[in-house]
């Protein structure tokens, strides 16, 4: 039983995986209101209804890493060992980032942006990457609580969520930027490494030193 539960998860996920990347072909092609549900459905050789079974709505078809993304945010508070920090534990997430480097050279290899230009480009796309930020922080603020031990409304724990949310995200584009550039490999994940770690260290320290 364990094995045809394993094969079928692994079957959902090649699906989704299968869906998520002919939803992106389409909307790099023709832009994201020019392609219609039913097209990625026939594109990708599923049905309306599976599509919508793996991505309630069209705009979730964009942000199909936002599952692994909270996976990773909340695994950081609940996963890491008695001697490291929250803090720390983020630092090691962001630094990971560069592992994606490769991903990225190729989503912008034809000289746009990919994923961000065709979000800037669109309102429900930008309203809808607010709403995932938001609740991300939510989500990470409640994980952040239970080991505190404080309310989930805690302001404190709030912030401290917002914060560490806001520097992934913040290298998460400076990643990019780098990645954009004719540069090599290794320059891009030297200045990712730099650029992390001088941030970690100025949370770490805490703001009454800044400016120095």
């Amino acid at each position: 039983m364990q094995a045809v539960t394993g094969l079928r998860e692994r079957k959902k996920s090649q699906t989704r995986v299968v869906i998520a990347e002919t939803a992106a072909e389409l909307f790099r092609r023709h832009g994201f209101d020019a392609v219609t549900v039913e097209s990625v459905a026939q594109a990708a050789g599923v049905s309306k209804k599976t599509v919508f079974n793996y991505f309630p709505t069209k705009e979730d078809l964009v942000f199909d890493r936002t599952e692994d993304r909270l996976s990773g945010l909340l695994a950081a508070v609940t996963e890491r060992d008695e001697q490291t920090t929250v803090l720390e534990s983020f630092r090691t997430l962001v630094l990971a980032q560069s592992n994606q480097l490769s991903r990225l050279r190729d989503e912008m290899a034809d000289g746009s942006d990919g994923f961000l230009d065709l979000v800037r480009r669109n309102p429900s796309l930008q309203r809808r990457i607010h709403e995932i930020n938001a609740d991300l922080t939510r989500q990470l603020a409640a994980a952040l609580a239970a080991e505190a031990g404080t309310p989930a409304d805690d302001p404190l724990v709030l912030v401290v969520a917002g914060t560490l949310i806001g520097a992934q995200r913040a290298m998460y584009l400076r990643l990019r930027e780098l990645a954009a550039r004719p540069t090599s490999d290794a320059w891009v994940v030297r200045q990712h490494r730099r650029d992390t770690n001088r941030i970690f260290d100025q949370l770490r320290d805490g703001l009454s030193t800044f400016p120095s």
